[in-house]
């Protein structure tokens, strides 16, 4: 069975997704500086963090399930190539005349130029297992495979995210917590009607003294009364 459909390295490539989506979305924010951030500044180190942790979840199974010709061939020079990638575009990107913004704000952000690092090894190494035909795991090594999607959980989590969406600004809080909560509760395996509204009425709580009392955010509890 095929080494890139185990679970650690799907979890990986799905924190990458996320990481690329955000990174993208947030490019046109301002980042500023650790002392005086931008709006862009925390969802940019965020987006890093989570393909820096992608990078390494989805590289450890690969690793492990390697043989060592495998190592020798594909894992010793890439990883040579990865940690030489570092310096190289740390340094030498700003001897241009006028290098592009990314290439300038990769240059000059450690921790992207590091995620970056870890994306280019990953590539690589994807690439040449799937080139050498070893992409297979050998007989004899356990590959723990994913499963197959779960419809019913995904399918009522995601009403119950778009139903709070739609809810909280033409209601309020509390009426979007509970489609949100009820909803997403019919996707499990069992529905107990008691702990149901025991999440309700703890959640509902414990949102209002973070959000609406301790933070003083300018949110509706309930359209009309507070």
């Amino acid at each position: 069975m095929s080494r890139f459909l185990s679970k650690d390295f799907l979890s990986g490539v799905m924190f990458i997704t996320f990481g690329l989506t955000a990174m993208y979305f947030g490019g046109h924010l301002a980042l500023g500086t650790p002392v005086r951030m931008g709006p862009g500044y925390v969802p940019h180190k965020l987006a890093c963090i989570m393909l820096f942790l992608g990078g390494i979840i989805s590289l450890v199974p690969l690793f492990l399930t390697a043989r060592r010709t495998e190592k020798e061939a594909i894992w010793l020079p890439v990883g040579v190539a990865a940690i030489l990638f570092i310096p190289a575009v740390h340094y030498l990107a700003p001897q241009f005349a006028s290098p592009p913004p990314w290439l300038a704000q990769l240059a000059g952000d450690w921790f992207q130029l590091i995620a970056t690092a870890e994306l280019v090894a990953l590539f690589l190494v994807s690439v040449l297992i799937s080139v050498l035909g070893t992409a297979r795991a050998e007989p004899g090594v356990e590959v723990d495979l994913v499963e197959a999607p779960k419809w019913k959980p995904i399918t009522m989590v995601t009403i119950g995210i778009v139903a709070f969406a739609l809810l909280f600004e033409s209601t309020g809080l509390i009426p979007a917590l509970i489609a949100l909560i009820l909803i997403s509760s019919l996707g499990g395996e069992e529905f107990k009607l008691l702990e149901v509204i025991g999440n309700i009425v703890v959640l509902t709580i414990l949102c209002i003294i973070v959000f609406k009392v301790g933070l003083g955010m300018n949110i509706y509890v309930l359209r009309g009364v507070w």
